[in-house]
């Protein structure tokens, strides 16, 4: 008996400030990862004081300034220098950014781990065989456009405080409608990492045994991701849960941040600098975009990335606020 080949490979496609991943299995991605190097990273050691104490943990400012949240009664008062490691990063929600979470350590570990470092321990344990430099910008466009089609199938979905919501919609036998919903669930959930609460509502059925096939090929579909979940039953209404653990944010939440359904002006203030670095010609590269973009490119924790920048490109970087400006904004390469 033959069996089928696996070919997994790991595309990367890093830009300043943003490194992004993507596993693909057979010429299809499967995963998409992300990390964003304005924030802290799961794992990531730092110092800091503790600034409050609170009934839900003590609130500590760390040295750059970013608010950690330490679970359970700390040992330090009010005010003492701590040393802290990451356990979950900083996730925006539609309306409110959840701070990071992190313990307390004893002392500064000997080595650290730094965002390189990181990165590179996540993308390793994603496997693949091989590793190439490789744009996957196209995989994002479900996520932006909130919904995915499968032949007569409507899969669409939405960031709440709650967790994420899926509606499904389509022309034909309901049963074979969420079937193939099911599946295309589980493919969206594990391409874009999304954890902690989903709620899917399915076309309702009648049957009790459909009602379990759906939930069933919902778990066939999920077998190959690796994160573990939990899920409700399949109710009368047609409504099932969906529970992951989440550490990290999901592809949507770096995505959107605190908005609903159009990218944060941190996500826009990205492409623009990704935009900047892949701009063909030797002049200077000209950012033009909306006053809130370009006041956001000019704060002083986003120095290292213009650097980044002016270093790929070997060339100097320039931004230009436009209330008049469209979209994202532009990248213009000048006359050198």
């Amino acid at each position: 008996m033959l069996r089928a080949t696996r070919l997994v490979e790991l595309w990367r496609d890093d830009a300043p400030g943003e490194r992004r991943a993507a596993l693909v299995e057979n010429g299809h991605i499967v995963e998409i990862h992300i990390q964003r190097d304005l924030h802290w990273a799961l794992g990531e050691t730092g110092a800091g004081r503790i600034d409050r104490k609170t009934p839900s943990g003590s609130y500590l400012a760390s040295d750059d300034g970013a608010e950690i949240l330490i679970r359970g009664k700390a040992k330090a008062g009010e005010g003492a220098r701590v040393v802290f490691e990451i356990t979950r990063e900083a996730i925006a929600e539609p309306g409110r950014v959840k701070p990071a979470e992190g313990r307390v350590l004893e002392a500064m570990p000997e080595v650290l781990r730094d965002k390189d470092g990181l990165w590179d321990d996540r993308l390793s344990a994603l496997k693949a065989v091989t590793v190439r430099n490789q744009s996957f910008g196209d995989a994002f466009d479900a996520g932006i456009a909130g919904a995915s089609h499968v032949g007569d199938v409507t899969v669409s979905f939405q960031r709440t405080k709650a967790g994420l919501v899926f509606d499904v919609d389509g022309v034909g036998d309901p049963v074979a409608i969420n079937l193939l919903a099911a599946k295309e669930i589980a493919r969206l959930l594990r391409l874009y990492q999304v954890g902690a609460m989903v709620m899917i509502d399915f076309v309702a059925v009648d049957s009790k045994a459909n009602r379990i096939a759906i939930a069933e090929a919902f778990d066939a579909a999920a077998a190959h991701e690796p994160r573990p979940f939990e899920r409700s039953a399949v109710n009368g209404y047609g409504l099932m849960q969906v529970v992951r653990a989440r550490p990290r944010p999901s592809v949507l939440d770096h995505l959107f941040g605190t908005r609903i359904v159009s990218p944060s002006d941190e996500t826009q203030a990205l492409s623009l600098l990704r935009e900047a670095v892949l701009a063909s010609g030797f002049g200077p590269r000209i950012i033009t975009a909306r006053p809130e973009i370009a006041t956001l490119l000019t704060l002083h924790k986003w120095h290292p990335f213009i650097q980044q920048c002016e270093r790929r490109t070997g060339a100097r970087l320039e931004i230009i606020a436009d209330v008049n400006a469209s979209g994202y904004g532009h990248v213009h390469v000048a006359q050198s």
